[in-house]
């Protein structure tokens, strides 16, 4: 009979950075080490998902350099542009919902009107602002909307300071472009940050906390988060940049137009969103959005400006290892000390995802991931179970336990002294999940 190690290790499922790569490869993971070298990436995470479930995850490097802190899957990471995609969610969300039209005038819904400077006749619309459509650009003010930590200027404040006519931020030449909305495209951060505001516009609801409801929640998402706050900063991948042959690191920062770009997660959570999209919206017995939806967000919405570009999503292309190309659907994110990708192909149920703490470029990784995506199979197991609940060791001492089986963290049977999961079901009926560690 085996004995628990001296002190029981209780831990939030999605927390623990011991997942099992159920698909190694040294041959990859030698390529990514080489690539990380070659753009001076401190740490880097990845993920495979096919067929709703996680076939690859391996993390490597450092989360922090100085203190030499592994990277792991747990590891949490600024997503940086990636957050995009995410506020776009929540605008889908109330569309699916009926409290607003893609097409409509985002003013309908505004404590003051927001046009483009010459062209005062010609509605903004949401659908605009989620395909760099609405003559919004990004303007010098935006530099002064940085912060250590977490951003000092509300939403609403900023929206207002940047876009309102008396804003203290407000200039015509800056804040917009030359163009009638709708006629050219022009990536926008703040765009995106004025499309995190019309959700809080729309709903009533803190834009942060909307997303926590619609998404993060529903999708077990729980190492996600707009704050710094809401993290231990021990387990937030620190950023880098590359400088005099050595890494300098940043500060943790935030910034105002937080929508565009603050977002924090891991690869573990990346993995429930890729293939909640994948399954028309459907993760676990939770419905993100509907399947209408998803397909509307991943259908090119301005072929005549930008044949890529769908709802916040665009295209991408994989270079195959046998020749060719292949298009799929994601969005990358840059910040300074952070470079990040996400892809899906919705027609054989691939996801790749890459989160780095430099500032180089993961698309050879992205490639190289994809490419032995497709060699691997999926084993039937499903979705990635969602958090265990937290106990402690007296709640075993005061009640007695069967012992249902013994998982690891991908959800699949062990038998081995592996590190993973226990069910346990209590006399009173309740079943939990439990992550040990064994010793023998």
């Amino acid at each position: 009979m085996r004995n628990l190690i001296s002190v029981l290790f209780f831990f939030l499922l999605s927390a623990v950075g011991f997942c099992q790569n159920p698909n190694p490869s040294s041959a990859v993971d030698n390529y990514i080490l080489d690539e990380m070298n070659a753009e001076n990436a401190p740490g880097m995470a990845t993920l495979i998902v096919k067929d709703g479930e996680i076939v690859w995850v391996n993390a490597y490097g450092l989360a922090d350099v100085g203190a030499n802190v592994p990277v792991t899957d747990s590891t949490v990471f600024m997503l940086a542009s990636i957050s995009k995609v995410f506020t776009g969610t929540a605008l889908m969300h109330l569309f699916e919902n009926g409290q607003m039209d893609l097409d409509e005038d985002i003013n309908n819904y505004l404590p003051f009107d927001i046009d483009v400077p010459g062209f005062e006749s010609d509605s903004i619309t949401f659908r605009q602002l989620m395909t760099h459509t609405a003559s919004i650009a990004d303007g010098a003010a935006m530099d002064g909307y940085y912060s250590n930590g977490d951003p000092t200027i509300t939403l609403p404040d900023v929206i207002e300071r940047y876009f309102s006519t008396s804003g203290a931020d407000y200039n015509a030449n800056q804040n917009f472009s030359t163009d009638v909305p709708g006629t050219a495209y022009e990536y926008s951060n703040m765009g995106t940050a004025l499309a995190g505001y019309m959700v809080e516009a729309v709903s009533g609801t803190d834009f942060s906390e909307y997303c926590n409801t619609h998404i993060f929640d529903k999708l077990c998402m729980n190492n996600t988060s707009w704050y710094l706050a809401q993290f231990d900063t021990n387990d937030v991948a620190r950023p880098y940049q590359w400088t005099g042959g050595q890494y300098e690191p940043y500060a943790h920062y935030g910034f105002a137009d937080y929508p565009d770009g603050q977002l924090r997660s891991n690869i573990l959570d990346l993995a429930n969103f890729l293939i909640a999209v994948m399954q028309d919206g459907s993760f676990n017995g939770q419905q993100l959005l509907s399947g209408a939806s998803i397909n509307e967000m991943l259908t090119a919405q301005i072929p005549s400006l930008d044949a890529t570009q769908g709802l916040n999503w665009y295209q991408e292309e994989i270079y195959l290892t046998g020749g060719g190309t292949v298009q799929v659907w994601g969005h990358n994110g840059g910040e300074s000390g952070v470079s990040t990708d996400m892809y899906i192909n919705p027609n054989n149920n691939i996801g790749v995802a890459v989160l780095s703490n430099g500032e180089g470029d993961n698309l050879n990784v992205i490639d190289e991931l994809y490419n032995y995506a497709l060699g691997l199979f999926s084993t039937g197991i499903g979705n990635p179970p969602c958090e265990a609940l937290s106990i402690d060791e007296q709640m075993l001492t005061d009640q007695s336990v069967t012992i249902l089986g013994r998982y690891d963290i991908l959800g699949r049977p062990i038998s081995s002294d592996y590190r993973g999961i226990q069910l346990i079901k209590y006399s009173n009926g309740s079943v939990i999940r439990l992550v040990k560690m064994y010793d023998d």
